[in-house]
């Protein structure tokens, strides 16, 4: 019994040591038509350097590569890696809009240049992960019509991908001069390095870095006093692993 409990154990430690951790990662700061971000490509720089620690496969755009064919192309060829013991996260610091995120060459006043929820549930539903993620840390004002975007929502609720995003529909996301990353993204880097975990067994489940993040975003928001409430989409597992700290 105890020679079958050890070759159990070290094949889950081999699967383990078997998985990969595919990360695309957009920041945009100066946009081609709209007005510029102050922390964006940070958030990037943090996110990526968590990302390291944990031996994730990284694919960085910032600035003017992130327009929206080399956001898509990049997508889908690096997630086309990933096998279903794998991850895939995709990570974004910029603007937003009621129905997506904006890439580098987003038109002024249009829909033109943004990456959809929609468009984003179709490229990865085309990936083969067992666990498939999107952090976003951007605002979501104006764009497509409510409507719209609630159908957009719901499809994107109804998918296996954990949509969490840093604000609500109708919110801002912060960007505060006394942080050195957006309001977000600096409670995800705490999150993941440890401060999400709760039960103290090292591995930071969805459901953890969910609850941390949300209530200490909003938290600090409401003192300002500024409406930010973090929000969640997916139909995932909530005790899903997103990394093991380190």
């Amino acid at each position: 019994m105890k020679k079958f409990l050890f070759l159990f154990l070290a094949l889950i430690s081999i699967n383990l040591q078997a998985q990969n951790t595919y990360v695309v990662s957009v920041g945009i700061a100066n946009y081609q038509q709209i007005n510029g971000l102050r922390l964006t490509e940070q958030d990037v720089a943090t996110f990526n350097e968590i990302m390291s620690l944990h031996d994730a496969q990284i694919t960085t755009l910032t600035g003017s590569q992130a327009t929206h064919a080399n956001v898509v192309k990049t997508i889908r060829s690096v997630f086309a890696q990933a096998t279903p013991n794998d991850a895939v996260i995709f990570f974004f610091s910029g603007h937003g809009y009621e129905g997506g995120f904006c890439c580098y060459d987003m038109k002024a006043n249009s829909q033109l240049g943004g990456m959809s929820y929609q468009e984003m549930q179709i490229l990865f539903r085309n990936c083969r992960a067992g666990r498939k993620m999107v952090f976003a840390d951007a605002c979501f004002s104006g764009g497509l019509s409510r409507q719209r975007t609630q159908l957009q929502v719901q499809a994107v609720s109804n998918n296996n991908v954990m949509f969490f995003l840093s604000s609500q529909l109708d919110e801002t996301s912060l960007e505060l001069p006394q942080m050195p990353n957006g309001l977000f993204t600096y409670y995800l880097a705490q999150g993941l390095c440890g401060a999400a975990d709760f039960d103290g067994n090292r591995i930071i489940s969805a459901n953890e870095i969910v609850g941390y993040v949300s209530h200490n975003v909003a938290d600090v928001a409401n003192r300002i006093p500024h409406n930010q409430h973090p929000t969640v989409w997916g139909n995932y597992n909530k005790a899903m692993p997103i990394l093991k700290w380190k």
